[in-house]
């Protein structure tokens, strides 16, 4: 059943009489019925704003480098060498540089998604469905806690009759069992997977990752088609940092979006579970 934003009676007579002309409702608006603790809207300003600031950063050291570089080829003797020493120097500096700024948005993005799942997922269960209810006619309908049913951090498997922790299937099954699923995006689980595998090594490991945790990335990257996401720093052909390309981080912004949108065009086919009719 479509559920439109009910108004105030008032509001509805004075716009019917042509006196209030009342403005459209958004689904992106739709989303804040389900989201009442967050100022997404607030937070992706302060994360564009500081992903511009390091892209800022990021060009005036290519602009020293290149120049310290130019500046090396036009030299010899002692002040060739001193420049080709600070060129180095710029070089390796950069190298940590792009880590930093690739940490700093994934630990913006990364954990705005989470969030975004899990107090979206919070707010459908209060408003559409009820604190006690679990909802049937799906694989997680075997769970028997109603918090567990409703917390995307786990999996249900109906095999075992238990629940694990895992967030990517669990948003993916969580959003199936309430039929959130046809409102997402497309590329939700590939982008999810490449996002968060990122995020448990950088977490866990930092710039610099063990060896053998940078050949299972790497493998990864190539098995998954994640080459345009990811790039790296290597050291005689092998990598050894990793870094979230452009245009990953790009996707990643544009997904909270596309997100929001998908949240309230759900909340469109629902009922709010005051409003639901009653048979007398």
């Amino acid at each position: 059943m479509a559920n439109e934003m009910k108004l105030p009676p008032w509001i509805q007579e004075l716009s019917a009489t042509g006196g209030i002309d009342v403005p459209e409702v958004s689904d992106r608006d739709m989303a804040c019925l389900i989201l009442p603790d967050l100022d997404y809207e607030a937070q992706l300003v302060a994360i564009q704003d500081m992903l511009r600031r390091h892209k800022e950063v990021d060009a005036c050291t290519s602009a020293d480098i290149k120049e310290v570089e130019e500046f090396a080829r036009k030299t010899t003797g002692l002040r060739n060498e001193q420049a080709v020493d600070e060129w180095i120097d710029l070089l390796n500096r950069s190298t940590y540089q792009d880590a930093a700024h690739s940490m700093a948005a994934l630990g913006m993005l990364a954990p705005l998604i989470e969030s975004l799942f899990f107090q979206a997922f919070h707010g459908i269960r209060v408003k559409y469905y009820g604190i006690d209810v679990i909802p049937a006619g799906s694989v997680r309908s075997g769970m028997t806690n109603p918090d567990d049913f409703w917390d995307c951090h786990l999996v249900f498997n109906p095999g075992t009759g238990k629940a694990n922790k895992g967030l990517i299937s669990g948003i993916v099954q969580l959003g199936e069992a309430i039929h959130l699923t046809p409102h997402l995006p497309g590329d939700l689980l590939p982008t999810l997977k490449a996002i968060f595998q990122y995020r448990n090594k950088m977490f866990h490991f930092g710039f610099e990752w063990p060896a053998t945790e940078c050949v299972k990335f790497a493998k990864s990257i190539s098995d998954q088609g994640w080459n345009a996401w990811f790039s790296t720093a290597t050291r005689d052909g092998v990598p050894f940092i990793f870094y979230m390309s452009d245009q990953l981080i790009s996707r990643t912004f544009n997904l909270v979006h596309e997100l929001l949108e998908g949240f309230g065009a759900y909340c469109r086919t629902k009922v709010l579970i005051g409003e639901i009719p009653t048979e007398t």
